[in-house]
């Protein structure tokens, strides 16, 4: 039915994603239909046309389902105005890339290094954007500091992933699990219930006291203070903070009741920065820890009927900028995530002419799963990734909004 009425519109269906989960210690997701260019020393016009050479012959002998990974220098920090210049051309050309292989479910990224820095220290973020499990990021520029990895081996971490009985949620959830990291649940009270449906449908890991449920209501001041109080006591630590819990009370700005803007902005932003600082003041985030925010493309382009619900999700992203440079120091990065169109139980009752037409506005003309933003909250919660810090990472398929 669904390609029926594609066919109605001229679009041919797409090729179906090629998605590959599995633990990051096994090391077999790294794909071999990956094509790496480094352009970093393009600083001229005949260095912009050898990598225009290289791409067009690497790109003639890739398959469906692929992987083009660049890297760059980031301009604002090369002094010489040519190199500069010709770097940031090199953004344009993967952002263009991304939209004409998108089709063939072929994704394209820029990664954006500082100068004189050795790529061997990346391979971490490498073998992420060359692997499966970044097959619904694509067209997107990347800025990566010094390379190093801090913090403990997932069978070590201790992660708190708020809204953790929902959709994205639950995928994230699972897959840090699946690392082997104790993980705690943090929602309200009343998801109890389907917190424990969660364990009980899930793997064995999951059912051998590595996942707990604490229920929380994080706009209350006690509350918030009552389930760190318990981290601390049980485990002592949080080494990665995902900040997932929201809603949406959608209304043009003209129509909307002020209880709508003042639950959202008190759910997916004030609940967010008031949970993180009081972590950070109690000294339960420790040198090598991670926070991760769930913004949204909605922060980044704006949606119609959501100015409650855009704002909160573009504040999350200046929130982790600016958060960042003072967290730095201490070792800890903090980031945020923007999904795109993502199948959630939400989404799902949508009308299908809509849902359809969502597909349609990404580079890889389909929709996107939570297990595709869990495999980006385990790829920033990764002792490899601390190059990631002040960073939104869009996973959209490449969406045209915002972009």
């Amino acid at each position: 039915m669904k390609e029926k009425i594609l066919s109605l519109f001229g679009f041919p269906p797409p090729t179906p994603l090629i998605k590959t989960y599995g633990p990051w210690k096994n090391g077999t997701t790294t794909v071999d239909n990956a094509l790496i260019v480094d352009g970093r020393n393009v600083s001229n016009a005949a260095a912009l046309k050898a990598i225009f050479n290289e791409l067009q012959e690497g790109v003639k002998q890739i398959m469906a389902n692929g992987k083009v990974l660049i890297y760059s220098i980031q301009p604002e920090l090369l002094e010489d105005v040519h190199h500069s210049t010709y770097q940031r051309s090199l953004e344009g050309i993967s952002r263009s890339l991304a939209k004409e292989l998108g089709g063939k479910g072929t994704t394209v990224n820029l990664i954006k290094l500082p100068p004189n820095v050795d790529v061997k220290n990346y391979k971490t973020v490498e073998e992420f954007f060359t692997s499966g499990r970044s097959a619904f990021i694509t067209g997107q520029a990347v800025s990566a500091n010094e390379a190093s990895s801090s913090g403990r081996e997932f069978s070590e971490k201790i992660c708190v992933v708020t809204g953790g009985a929902g959709g994205i949620g639950s995928a994230t959830v699972k897959r840090l699990a699946a690392e082997g990291a104790t993980v705690i649940i943090a929602d309200m009270p009343q998801m109890e219930e389907r917190a424990k449906t969660l364990l009980s449908d899930t793997s064995a890991s999951l059912s051998e006291g590595k996942v707990s449920f604490l229920g929380a209501d994080l706009t209350k001041a006690d509350a918030r203070k009552q389930l760190l109080e318990t981290i601390k006591e049980k485990h002592g630590r949080i080494d990665v903070l995902i900040n997932n819990a929201g809603i949406t009370r959608d209304k043009t700005l003209k129509n909307m009741p002020e209880h709508y803007w003042d639950s959202l902005i008190a759910i997916n932003l004030t609940a967010v920065i008031n949970l993180t600082e009081d972590a950070l003041a109690m000294g339960l985030i420790p040198e090598g820890g991670r926070i991760i925010s769930t913004s949204s493309i909605s922060g980044i382009a704006g949606n119609f009927g959501q100015t409650n619900y855009t704002a909160t999700k573009a504040a999350l992203i200046g929130y982790s900028a600016s958060k960042s440079k003072e967290l730095k120091s201490k070792g800890i990065t903090i980031n945020a995530i923007a999904p795109g169109y993502i199948e959630t139980d939400m989404v799902k009752t949508m009308p299908l002419m809509t849902r359809i037409f969502a597909e349609r506005l990404t580079s890889l003309a389909q929709a996107g799963k939570p297990e595709d933003i869990a495999e980006a909250m385990a790829f920033l919660a990764h002792p490899g990734a601390e190059s990631i810090n002040g960073q939104v990472l869009r996973v959209c398929g490449g969406s045209f909004l915002g972009a």
